[in-house]
């Protein structure tokens, strides 16, 4: 065997070897980060992100500074990427990691994606490479990256100035100047959307938008953009946007003077419940759910004035953005002896759009011709004023 056979012999072998090593979908460097330092990710598949708020977590370290990830699902994954470093520690000891420090990337299974960057004392920057979406999404925030970073300094303000307790005044002020800032990214994502209509990060940046906004560029958006990674969630936004235009149609009507929509839900034990069977003097609609903090709280002052008034009045309770389970378990809890139903979210069978309900809890009092006499936004006295008023004259 001579020298030259033994060289392609130990050529080959290192090709085989170098191909065999399987390289992680991701790939960072990022400058300022600690040796061994803790880098957080939340992460969610794609497919379900308009499902749920909660996110899947993992913890992987630095080494230097450097780190690598790999997507742990068969499946498209939104991620952010946070290093222990960059969180800041409120007064009241609870960590802050402004989103300005997180690295948020798409990751398939099949990508190569290599990032580098420098984590800032306000700000993370970085660039993407060997994927469009998240190169175009870098790009993008790299434009208004340290004028948003203002925004975190700001916080920290806020932060402090609660607890040396500064009048609520400044605090507003503050507040105010955050949001402006906020304002500077989100008129380039828009800026994005509309000159970008065939992008999949269009159509991601779009489903984040307010639903005015998510309305007037949905249908412009390119058909198989629409239809694709992320169609699922854009759908249930723009159904969102259908609503909330519906919603504010109908708020016309539900005014003083006005004859209530009739209406018929399910009721605890699956019959339905109509509201014009109801045979009261006075019949009061309340729109609440069981993940609602005000409506729960208000519970106790309810069942004192059900009991108080009950010959002349009842309750029909409305739960609203709510699971059937959690819904009974809320009325057993809570003990809620009047009328309950559940809302029927399908759009044209809504209640709630039907009625022009924006925020919870919303209560109306109608009388006994299902005429409206008037409607109560939020938890206060004057809801229970009125009731007094028409029950003691």
């Amino acid at each position: 065997m001579n020298a030259s056979t033994d060289f392609l012999k130990t050529l080959c072998l290192a090709i085989i070897v170098s191909s065999c090593i399987e390289k992680p979908n991701l790939s960072a460097i990022i400058e300022g980060l600690n040796s061994n330092d803790t880098i957080y990710i939340d992460y969610a598949p794609v497919s379900t992100i308009h499902e749920t708020d909660d996110l899947l977590r993992d913890t992987i370290y630095s080494k230097g500074s450097s780190f690598q990830f790999n997507n742990p699902l068969d499946e498209p994954i939104l991620a952010y990427f946070f290093p222990e470093k960059g969180a800041f520690k409120r007064a009241n000891g609870s960590l802050y990691r402004p989103m300005q420090k997180h690295i948020f990337l798409l990751i398939r299974p099949d990508d190569k994606i290599s990032v580098s960057g420098s984590l800032d004392k306000f700000y993370l920057a970085y660039s993407a490479n060997g994927s469009q979406f998240n190169e175009e999404y870098s790009k993008l925030r790299d434009m208004y990256l340290s004028r948003t970073a203002e925004a975190v300094k700001i916080e920290l303000e806020i932060d402090s100035s609660y607890a040396a307790k500064v009048e609520f005044q400044s605090i507003n002020e503050l507040f105010k100047k955050r949001n402006e800032i906020f304002d500077i990214s989100r008129n380039s994502q828009i800026q994005y959307i509309k000159e970008n209509l065939k992008s999949d990060l269009s159509a991601y940046l779009l489903g984040r938008q307010k639903l005015d906004t998510l309305g007037k560029y949905y249908d412009n958006l390119d058909k198989e953009i629409k239809n694709g990674l992320f169609k699922n969630a854009l759908k249930k936004q723009f159904n969102q946007y259908q609503k909330y235009v519906k919603v504010r149609e109908a708020e016309i009507n539900i005014v003083e003077g006005k004859p209530a929509p009739d209406f018929s839900l399910k009721s605890t034990d699956g019959t339905d419940i109509k509201l014009s069977s109801i045979n009261k003097k006075y019949t009061i609609i309340d729109f609440w759910g069981s993940w609602c903090g005000p409506c729960i709280a208000g519970f106790p002052t309810m069942k004192s004035y059900y009991s108080k008034y009950e010959d002349r009045i009842e309750i029909l309770g409305i739960a609203c953005n709510d699971s059937e389970a959690k819904w009974k378990k809320a009325i057993e809890e809570h003990q809620l002896n009047w009328k309950h139903v559940i809302n029927n979210d399908e759009l044209s069978k809504d209640v709630s759009v039907m009625y022009g309900i924006q925020s919870y809890p919303t209560k109306i009092i109608l009388d006994q011709n299902l005429t409206i006499i008037e409607k109560f936004v939020g938890e206060g006295e004057d809801f229970y004023k009125k009731l007094d008023e028409l029950l003691t004259n």
